[in-house]
């Protein structure tokens, strides 16, 4: 494996690994010791050796520094957290041709009903307003030190922004991001938080990467999105080029709508740990996702895969006279 593959995901970049963790299954975990001082080209070979590649999510390389390997054992050899998983695998299969069933034909409340996660964190916290603008955070308290926090769709209410920056220890830049200017008040807090304030609509007058460019950012632990459908094309060139731990994102829509767009984050490595209807819009849902690779580091464990890859929702639409 060359190191290039290792620096196509920075979250890798300047680590000590200790372990390597094989899952079969059923969530049984085989552990490979590295030693602590191991440097990139053993890695590499070791990696090579398991035939894996730095960014095959079926092996959970963990730094020393981001979490502690004990706890994370210890987590997936739970006997209900096995049977929790075994019971979501037995299932998937059905899951995801129900999904793409109601994608089809089912009312927009049916769709996030069959909607099923796929990870499960067993320490989310609400985030935010009690109402429309809350979101579902996976353990904000694991966060990285001086991470990064993006949140897309202001609308001088940041309640979430304030909250969160709070959860996570005040320990973390804000970026917030909005179609018009803020008012004073807005600027003056975020100003309190040290944060920074982008105005533009998205992406056509500012990308999302760009914001990062300019903060001096390289990725992102948790991000916020509600653009009102500008989400669509301006979310993938971020995940596809950098690193994002957890997406809180509020998709407006027909369920095929909503079924194209998870299917989007999906294929870079998200699942869902959380679905939240918006009893304000009958058309628009909240979904919380987390990185495959960032499991680990929030105490989260993998479940079925639940969204259809593009290619299963064809095979259907064929199945079914499409």
């Amino acid at each position: 494996m060359s190191r290039s593959n290792i620096q196509e995901c920075e979250r890798y970049e300047n680590l000590t690994f200790r372990n390597i963790f094989q899952k079969d299954e059923f969530g049984e975990i085989k552990e490979q010791k590295i030693p602590s001082n191991t440097n990139v080209s053993r890695l590499e070979s070791l990696l090579t050796d398991y035939s894996v590649t730095a960014c095959n999510f079926e092996y959970h390389v963990i730094s020393s520094t981001d979490v502690d390997s004990s706890n994370i054992i210890s987590l997936y050899q739970s006997e209900s957290i096995k049977e929790l998983r075994k019971n979501a695998l037995l299932t998937a299969e059905n899951d995801r041709k129900m999904l793409f069933n109601a994608s089809i034909k089912a009312t927009s409340q049916d769709f996030y009903k069959a909607v099923k996660v796929e990870a499960h964190c067993g320490q989310k916290e609400r985030i935010g307003e009690k109402g429309d603008g809350g979101k579902y955070v996976c353990n904000p308290k694991k966060v990285k030190k001086d991470c990064t926090l993006l949140s897309l769709g202001l609308n001088n209410q940041i309640g979430y922004d304030q909250h969160i920056y709070e959860a996570t220890g005040r320990q973390c830049k804000i970026l917030g991001a909005d179609l018009d200017p803020q008012n004073q008040q807005t600027k003056d807090s975020y100003a309190k938080m040290n944060g920074e304030l982008f105005a533009g609509r998205i992406p056509s007058e500012i990308t999302i990467p760009k914001m990062l460019e300019k903060a001096g950012r390289k990725e992102v632990e948790l991000l916020k999105i509600d653009i009102e459908g500008g989400e669509v094309t301006a979310l993938e060139p971020l995940i596809k080029d950098y690193f994002v731990c957890q997406i809180f994102i509020e998709i407006h829509g027909m369920p095929s709508d909503h079924l194209r767009m998870l299917q989007i984050i999906a294929k870079y490595g998200f699942r869902i740990f959380n679905v939240d209807e918006n009893l304000l819009c009958p058309m628009c849902c909240e979904y919380s996702m987390i990185n495959e690779l960032c499991m680990a580091q929030f105490g989260v464990v993998p479940l079925g895969i639940t969204i259809p890859q593009q290619v299963d929702v064809r095979r259907n639409g064929q199945s079914n006279g499409n």
